[in-house]
């Protein structure tokens, strides 16, 4: 069975992939609204998004613990290191 966090009270985003997505969206459109979630996979312990903008494509993969330190997204926690991955892939395009 796998352990739970008790730091985050047995509530975790990363298995609501909806919401996961949401929050990946939201960080996008305030950095650059011309870029676009083209596919989304959630695999074990990651969830790997394909950004695009105009022709151009860049992968990025988030994090099991990156994506449960921003669970409180909605209210500006996000983990930073998430945020840097979401700019990084921004920049790329």
């Amino acid at each position: 069975m796998p352990a739970q966090d008790d730091h985050f009270e047995g509530f975790s985003i990363f298995d609501d992939k909806g919401d996961v997505k949401r929050l990946v969206e939201r960080l996008i459109q305030e950095r650059d609204p011309n870029v676009r979630i083209e596919c989304l996979r959630r695999l074990d312990f990651s969830y790997i998004f394909i950004l695009t903008k105009r022709e151009k494509t860049t992968e990025v993969e988030l994090t099991r613990p990156e994506i449960d330190l921003s669970w409180d997204w909605r209210n500006g926690n996000i983990d930073p290191f998430l945020l840097k991955r979401i700019e990084q892939a921004i920049a790329d395009l």
